[in-house]
């Protein structure tokens, strides 16, 4: 039997409930997994917290096949996407990857999206292109922390066509995804500013950014710290940003956003992220480059693998202010 943390309905984080599961084997094209660590994304809560039910009605419209599905078909749901751990089992099909692997992926589907499966247990079932092998120098925290973060950004600076000389604003720059989005552009040529609060400003800078705090007066200040005119702007907090961009006198190619509102949308902006990333390529490329050192992966606390744990860690996470990654280790 495995364990695993999953909901029945919709809520703050006392829906969560541990459970266990029947052991099984891996299908075609999968690989069974024992979990070593996960890490937690916003996007967990969101949709755990039915914040994605308007996203996952937009789903159901596209899929006529799930027109008449009832609740049955979409709950228990399991809860995270990124992991880290060693492959026990292989499925029909797959070829590259082998028992005995360290791997680490996240598990994708579109936003919103009804999804039984979930990262928080400690034996998954996930398709092999989900997942790739773990560079040695990574521990499985580490690991456990890139890949909503690497795809996120990849994907991103992909729609953005973001390239060596842009000035480009990252706003929640020391957060999961911003943090990683940061090193991202500098390590592609580009000039970072980074929007965070002033308990992040040395943090922003020993990355490599330039910081500018929240605040009043935010396009003025974005405009004087700018060596240069701004060219693009990666939103990763929602609010006014997709503004600020306008006010910046950036055209709506030149925004992206990670949450999708009608006023971001009027306003021109793309809806980027893990939807525009190519997979398993974006994932090699920012893991690479954590064992190179060349991006750093900021981790603000631990948690253990208990339900009292994991509820407790994502109360934290729905603060909006934690710095860098929240993981829950399962070894």
């Amino acid at each position: 039997m495995s364990r695993a943390i999953e909901y029945r309905k919709f809520g703050e984080p006392e829906v969560l409930e541990e459970v266990e599961r029947p052991t099984r084997a891996p299908g075609d094209g999968e690989v069974r997994i024992a979990v070593r660590a996960v890490g937690l994304n916003p996007l967990d809560f969101k949709t755990f917290e039915g914040d994605l039910r308007r996203l996952e009605r937009v789903q159901r419209l596209i899929h006529p096949r799930r027109w008449f599905e009832g609740a049955s078909a979409r709950f228990p749901r399991g809860v995270a996407r990124d992991f880290a751990g060693v492959i026990d089992a292989v499925g029909a099909g797959v070829t590259d990857l082998a028992v005995g692997d360290a791997v680490l992926g996240t598990l994708r589907s579109a936003p919103g999206q009804a999804d039984t499966r979930g990262a928080l247990t400690t034996e998954l079932m996930a398709p092999a292109d989900d997942v790739v092998k773990k560079p040695n120098p990574l521990s499985f925290t580490q690991a456990a922390c890139l890949g909503v973060a690497s795809q996120t950004s990849c994907g991103a600076f992909r729609q953005l066509n973001l390239h060596s000389g842009d000035v480009v604003v990252i706003s929640a720059a020391a957060g999961g995804v911003g943090s990683v989005a940061t090193q991202l552009a500098l390590s592609r040529g580009a000039t970072v500013i980074g929007i965070a609060s002033t308990r992040n400003t040395d943090y922003l800078r020993s990355l490599g950014a330039i910081p500018v705090t929240y605040g009043e007066n935010l396009t003025s200040r974005v405009r004087d710290a700018a060596p240069s005119p701004v060219t693009k702007l990666f939103d990763c907090y929602g609010g006014g940003y997709v503004q600020l961009g306008r006010d910046l006198g950036l055209t709506g190619r030149s925004i992206g956003t990670l949450v999708p509102s009608p006023a971001a949308i009027l306003k021109g902006a793309k809806f980027t992220g893990s939807r525009h990333s190519n997979g398993r390529g974006d994932l090699e490329e920012v893991a690479q480059l954590v064992a190179d050192n060349a991006v750093k992966i900021e981790i603000a606390h631990t948690y253990s693998f208990t339900l009292e744990q994991v509820r407790a860690a994502y109360i934290e996470l729905a603060t909006g202010h934690v710095r860098g990654k929240l993981v829950v280790n399962l070894s």
